[in-house]
């Protein structure tokens, strides 16, 4: 609707818009197939407040990581390793991604 206002406004001035009405009335459905009312980001509940599953995950992942940082420093690994910070960061993040999948169901054992 706001892009068919916006071709008839087009038009007025001049410029021919007939093909984007139509290519939004087929493109639009597509959009919105992805949209449902029974759908919901997966939340949990902490102390009343509802926190996104991908927030707690990304802080385990990081506590993961912490937790490998010293698991390494402990079996002397630390040192050798070229790129270190790089190499927590990838950690994090990998454990961030696989708690989240583990913990919405995306990833099942």
């Amino acid at each position: 609707m706001i892009l068919a206002a916006f071709c008839r406004r087009l038009s007025k001035g001049g410029v021919g818009c007939s093909l984007l009405p139509r290519l939004a009335t087929f493109l639009m459905p597509m959009m919105l197939a992805g949209c449902s009312m029974h759908a919901h980001s997966p939340t949990i509940s902490l102390y009343g407040s509802f926190f996104p599953v991908w927030l707690i995950a990304a802080l385990l992942g990081v506590i993961c990581s912490v937790i490998l940082r010293l698991l390494f420093i402990r079996v002397g690994l630390h040192e050798h390793l070229p790129m270190s910070p790089l190499t927590y960061l990838s950690a994090a993040i990998f454990s961030g991604i696989m708690i989240w999948a583990l913990w919405t169901g995306v990833l099942t054992i």
